[in-house]
């Protein structure tokens, strides 16, 4: 797939960069003219005019571009070049706070598909989960539907999604067309907010009930960014109708289960090893995860449902490693 103009504009100013550091002592627009792929064969006003663009956008990244004149004075003569010091980073130094704050945020994801791109960035920033001294909380957003990562790329990268969405109560799938500006999560379930275009207005959609893949149409930033308007709170108000699920009860044993404990509307001491907590309006796919993602400190009183599906996926795991 041939690059779009977002994407070249990126790899041309990262040559940029790679090619000013390259030379300490500065080069001449004429140089990098004649040395950069991305400049050569432009006329002379076209050269200008990108060239002035791309320090511009340079500098607005905050990339320290200096400008040497020469001795004479001849802006012609003037070379270009990146302090190296200036430009990289400081080495980070984290207090041990610090770095289980870092862990706790990355643990947020270890049940979903942004799991190894977190357990990257820790690596990247020195930080060990296993040598940090971590409190007893969970933080897990356990994003377990299957279009998740899709609908995330469409939000990063600003591109329209097509997808069959099951509406409540309803018999059927209808095929929808989304630009989409944001992911919310709310009482366990993820929500893909945007402007559903076959209906010319803003809508939420919970990734549950997307029926089948969820596909990305369209290059990169072809899709609007979200309006101003679209605050917080106007997304909350949108998701907050559509969480109406199932009421359940379940027993965790102590010090267990931090993630449901968190979701509920009221938690039970137990005399014995076992609480019990009780989460109301709850997705009914979504909590029978988190109750089999906690294994034998978990069970699920009810609904019937609940047990029962907790009960078939338990089974189809056991079955798988027999």
């Amino acid at each position: 797939m041939a690059p779009n103009a977002t994407q070249e504009k990126t790899e041309r100013l990262l040559n940029l960069v790679v090619y000013l550091l390259g030379h300490k002592q500065g080069v001449t627009r004429a140089t990098i003219r004649a040395s950069m792929k991305e400049y050569q064969g432009k006329s002379d006003e076209a050269f200008e005019r990108g060239f002035e663009r791309d320090k511009t956008d340079l500098r607005d990244l905050g990339i320290p571009l200096i400008m040497v004149l020469s001795p004479g004075g001849h802006g012609d003569e003037a070379k270009y070049r990146i302090d190296r010091s200036d430009y990289q980073l400081p080495e980070i130094s984290l207090s041990t706070p610090e770095r289980a704050v870092l862990v706790i945020a990355a643990r947020a994801w270890e049940q979903a598909s942004l799991q190894s791109t977190a357990a990257e960035a820790l690596r990247k920033l020195g930080v060990a989960s296993e040598l940090v001294d971590l409190p007893p909380v969970s933080t897990s957003l356990g994003a377990s539907e299957e279009c998740f990562p899709t609908a995330y790329i469409a939000v990063r990268d600003r591109r329209t999604v097509e997808f069959a969405y099951l509406k409540v109560a309803a018999a059927h799938a209808e095929a929808r067309r989304v630009q989409p500006y944001t992911l919310a999560s709310h009482r366990g379930s993820w929500y893909l907010i945007g402007h559903d275009l076959d209906r010319d207005a803003i809508r939420s959609f919970r990734l549950s009930r997307v029926a089948g893949s969820m596909n990305l149409t369209g290059e990169p930033g072809s899709a609007p960014p979200a309006p101003a308007d679209l605050t917080r709170a106007a997304v909350l108000e949108m998701i907050t109708p559509d969480s109406t699920g199932v009421d359940a009860v379940i027993r965790l044993r102590k010090g267990q289960g931090h993630a449901l404990r968190r979701q509920a509307t009221d938690v039970r001491i137990g005399a014995d090893e076992w609480d019990t907590v009780e989460i109301h309006g709850v997705d009914l796919t979504r909590l029978t995860a988190q109750v089999c993602a906690l294994g034998p400190v978990a069970i699920a009183d009810s609904p019937a449902e609940l047990r029962a599906a907790v009960i078939e996926s338990l089974t189809k795991v056991a079955q798988v490693h027999q």
